[in-house]
């Protein structure tokens, strides 16, 4: 049946491109230099000068020791070579003119761009690398999607490829990534990587050759197969290379770029534009309500842009209705204050587009914990440790709720989930109107969580990287606060985000033998001192 559904969903996707040539733009002149300066590769990068976010959050890099402030340096073809093969992946990296054009392209004529990017990566990598690794592919296929979008979810090339990972409509819809009136999954960090895993080891099944693989995301596998038999059955991306269209006969050397610069930033004097959020100051929380990222972003007193930025997702910044939960990603210490509104934000819409009131300060709310059953669907694609960690439960819970002796899911399956659900305050809190002034000044808070609340830090403290200060108050012992671990989470990186901890003092709260941390599991944190 596996081997079935494989074939059906390649069947397709040669339907698709065959049909079709690839996703850049074909028209470039004949040079080599020229093939440097076309439109794909060069325009997405130069797509994050008008990303509004990064251009006004983006903080200046610091200077690199060793070398001057301005200081450009440029090596020759030996010492390349050598860095290259260094290199340890199993993608046969190679070095030559090509692979040095675009060196030369990200390193000198668009290092500003390429610093911002360094920046992003810290915002995406971590998740990239972690599905990367559970789908065990090379890992410096992260550096791929530099190529494909420069790291801008919102990027859309002149024939229609999207996001992230640059899907065209019909093959991301191959991949189970939908796209309606008001959302769109190519745009989706997390199902959009899974999506291009798959497209990964699909082609890696056929070819069993990286760098070609590489090729057919770039221009399809009927462009491939052609580039193959016209150059008489070799197997290798530089003997077909002449066969292939213009964009990836560059495409792939790109990739080797920007795999070398990744690796050799500090050589080449680039230093990441530190992005105001990474991956770590992120967290989800579930929407099962129609709700428009506007009045999130005021209710969470953040900029609408990072809010929409967070969100790629929602094209007109509204989260529909629909038949399941969906993510809307947050500051990590914005989730409070967004769970304490939450309330006022799930109104019908005629009610909710009219003045609201929304909680200012979450300090002094004590909250009681109650759960709920809901019902999951499973969708294509999907897998137990996927939804554990969209409603922050445990895989085991899930197989234990739904009494499953194995992983496997099936689509349309459903599944029991056991969710915190809101339950009314139990101290009252001052209510502040941050919008105009309403008539009914109280307001039923709800909040699904411990008995604890963490107060919410100005909109500066999102800018810093130092560790998030936590002020808390709980029912039972002040200076307790619950942390849900999540994918990347390490002891010491938990230990860096809250004041006051080390990873022996978790280890010690929580009685744990071993760094080893579980998705979902519920960590004690005591961060009084």
């Amino acid at each position: 049946m596996k081997k079935l559904t494989i074939f059906l969903r390649l069947t397709a996707v040669f339907t698709v491109l065959l049909s079709s040539s690839f996703k850049g733009n074909s028209q470039s002149t004949d040079s080599t230099t020229a093939a440097i300066t076309y439109d794909p590769i060069v325009a997405t990068l130069d797509s994050l000068v008008n990303q509004s976010y990064i251009e006004r959050l983006g903080a200046v890099p610091a200077d690199n020791s060793g070398f001057g402030e301005k200081e450009i340096p440029s090596y020759a073809d030996d010492i390349y070579r050598k860095r290259i093969e260094k290199i340890q992946t199993p993608i046969p990296l190679a070095y030559n003119s090509e692979v040095k054009q675009y060196i030369t392209m990200y390193a000198i004529q668009k290092r500003g761009l390429t610093e911002r990017v360094m920046g992003l990566a810290q915002l995406y990598f971590p998740l990239y690398e972690q599905i990367l690794d559970q789908q065990e592919l090379p890992l410096e296929f992260k550096y791929l999607s530099i190529v494909e979008s420069a790291l801008n979810p919102m990027a859309v090339s002149p024939v229609g490829a999207t996001g992230l990972w640059q899907f065209m409509f019909a093959t991301g819809k191959i991949y189970g990534l939908q796209v309606t009136s008001y959302t769109d999954e190519r745009r989706d960090p997390v199902k959009s990587t899974y999506a291009a895993c798959q497209y990964f080891k699909d082609m890696y099944a056929i070819y069993n050759d990286w760098l070609l693989v590489i090729a057919a995301y770039n221009c399809g596998a009927g462009n491939v197969n052609r580039a193959i038999a016209r150059s008489g059955g070799k197997k290798t991306f530089w003997e077909i290379s002449p066969y292939l269209p213009r964009e990836t006969r560059g495409y792939v050397p790109a990739f080797i770029a920007v795999t070398y610069l990744m690796n050799y930033t500090s050589e080449h004097n680039l230093t990441a534009v530190a992005p105001l959020i990474n991956y770590f100051e992120v967290d989800t929380v579930m929407v099962d309500h129609r709700m428009d990222l506007q009045q999130v972003a005021a209710a969470v007193n953040t900029p609408y842009d990072v809010i929409k930025y967070l969100n790629p997702i929602y094209k007109r910044g509204i989260i529909p209705d629909g038949e399941e939960a969906r993510v809307l990603r947050l500051p990590t210490n914005r989730i409070n204050l967004y769970l304490a509104n939450e309330a006022n934000l799930i109104r019908p819409a005629i009610e909710a587009s009219e003045n609201f009131a929304m909680v200012s300060n979450v300090d002094d709310i004590a909250y009681e914990d109650v759960q709920i059953r809901k019902t999951h669907r499973v969708r294509k694609g999907e897998h137990l440790q996927l939804i554990a960690r969209k409603y922050h439960v445990t895989v085991a819970e899930l197989k234990q709720w739904n009494h499953l002796r194995s992983t496997k899911l099936s689509a349309g399956q459903r599944l029991t989930v056991m969710v915190d659900a809101p339950k009314k305050k139990v101290a009252t809190t001052a209510v502040a109107s941050n919008a105009v002034k309403t008539s009914d000044t109280s307001l039923a808070v709800t909040l699904a969580a411990d008995s604890v609340i963490a107060s919410v830090d100005s909109v500066a403290a999102i800018a810093t990287s130092a560790p998030m200060k936590v002020s808390t108050i709980s029912a039972e012992n002040s200076g307790i606060v619950y942390h849900v671990v999540v994918p990347g989470d390490t002891l010491w990186k938990i230990a860096q985000r809250y004041e006051g901890l080390t990873v022996e003092k978790i280890k010690k709260i929580n009685k744990l033998d071993s760094n080893d941390l579980k998705v979902g599991t519920r960590l004690k944190l005591a961060t009084g001192g």
